[in-house]
C-alpha cells in the first residue's frame, strides 16, 4: 500500500484519503477523544470592508489596521478566492454540514464573487444563512434574484426608519423581493447589544451582571477573518487570543486544540469571563438597548 501511494504521489493520497472518510473520521475521533463537538456556525469573512459606519458596530472605534487605519480609512481588502474555497472544502471534508455566512463585521454583498461562493455552498449541501444592510441589494435588484433560494436564510437589518409605519413598510418591500429565502429582520435601534470598540459601548449604562454570565460563543462558532486569523468569537474581531491563522494551519487543528478547548470550557461556565481581559469587559448578552427612543426625524 506504502508503495502504491509513493508511487502516484501526495496529490492521489490525497484524494484517496477523502475518499475513504479519512477527515471525516480525524473529526470523529476528535469529538470522542476530547468531548469537544465540531463548531454549529462557520464564518469565512470574504471581504473586510462595509459601506455604513454604524454607532452600534464593533467597527467604529477601530484604527489598528484590521477594519480601519491610524486615520480612520476603511481598510479594503478579500480573502484569496482559493483560500474561501479551501475553507469550504475543509469544513465538508470533517462532516460539517451545518450553518455557513461570508461576513465578519462587514458587507458580504459589496463582494462580486458572493453569488459564485453561493452556488458552491449550495453544491456542497451547507446551510447559506447571511445577514445584510439591504444597501447592495436596494441598488442591484437582479442581485435578490440570484441568491433569492441560494441564500436559506437572510437576515436584513432595518436601520433608517423612525417610527412602527416606516418599519412595516421596510419589512414589506423586502417580502417583495424575496420569495423562496427565508427572511428575518434585526432592529438595532431599537434592540441593541452592547459591543466592544463600538461608539455607543462608552455612552450607555451598563449591567455588571452581564459579566458573571456564561458565553457559549467558543463553544459553536468558528470565525475566519479575512486574513485567515481566527477569531474566538465575534466580540474578538483583533483576534486576541491568537489562537491560530486557517491560512497556515488546518480549520480542525485549530478548533481541537488544547488552547481554544481550555478557553471555550473556561467561558461556558459562569464566572469565567473574568479569567480573560478581553471577556472581562463584554456586556454582550446583558438586556438590550433602545436607542430609537432618544432620536427622532428632526435630530
Amino acid at each position: 500500500m506504502l508503495n502504491i501511494l509513493k508511487q502516484y504521489g501526495k496529490r492521489f493520497t490525497r484524494k484517496l484519503l477523502i475518499y475513504i472518510g479519512y477527515y471525516k473520521a480525524i473529526a470523529f475521533i476528535l469529538k470522542r477523544t476530547s468531548g469537544f463537538p465540531i463548531w454549529e456556525n462557520l464564518e469565512i469573512d470574504i471581504q473586510s470592508s462595509c459601506n455604513r459606519d454604524c454607532e452600534f458596530c464593533p467597527r467604529y472605534h477601530d484604527r489598528s489596521g484590521v477594519r480601519k487605519d491610524a486615520e480612520g480609512k476603511q481598510v479594503i481588502a478579500k480573502m484569496p478566492t482559493e483560500k474561501v474555497y479551501d475553507l469550504i472544502d475543509q469544513a465538508h471534508r470533517l462532516g460539517f454540514r451545518g450553518k455557513i455566512k461570508l461576513h465578519r463585521l462587514s458587507e458580504s454583498m459589496l463582494d462580486k464573487r458572493y453569488v459564485e461562493f453561493a452556488k458552491y455552498i449550495k453544491e456542497k449541501g451547507l446551510r447559506l444563512l447571511e445577514n445584510t444592510n439591504g444597501d447592495v441589494f436596494k441598488k442591484n435588484e437582479a442581485l435578490c434574484e440570484q441568491l433569492d433560494g441560494l441564500i436559506e436564510h437572510l437576515t436584513i437589518g432595518l436601520y433608517d426608519y423612525h417610527n412602527e409605519a416606516e418599519k412595516q413598510a421596510e419589512i414589506a418591500y423586502w417580502q417583495g423581493k424575496f420569495k423562496k429565502t427565508q427572511l428575518a429582520f434585526s432592529t438595532p435601534t431599537e434592540n441593541c447589544t452592547i459591543r466592544q470598540g463600538a461608539k455607543i459601548y462608552f455612552e450607555v449604562k451598563k449591567n455588571p451582571a452581564a459579566l458573571d454570565l456564561p458565553c457559549p460563543q467558543p463553544m459553536k462558532m468558528m470565525l475566519v477573518r479575512y486574513d485567515g486569523e481566527v477569531s474566538l468569537c465575534c466580540e474578538d474581531d483583533q483576534c486576541h487570543f491568537d489562537l491560530g491563522n486557517a491560512f497556515e494551519q488546518s480549520l480542525q487543528e485549530i478548533w481541537w486544540s488544547r488552547k481554544h478547548i481550555h478557553i471555550a470550557r473556561t467561558l461556558e461556565k459562569s464566572g469565567g469571563r473574568h479569567q480573560f481581559p478581553r471577556c472581562s469587559t463584554c456586556y454582550n448578552g446583558q438586556e438590550k438597548i433602545n436607542l430609537l427612543s432618544r432620536t427622532s426625524p428632526e435630530d
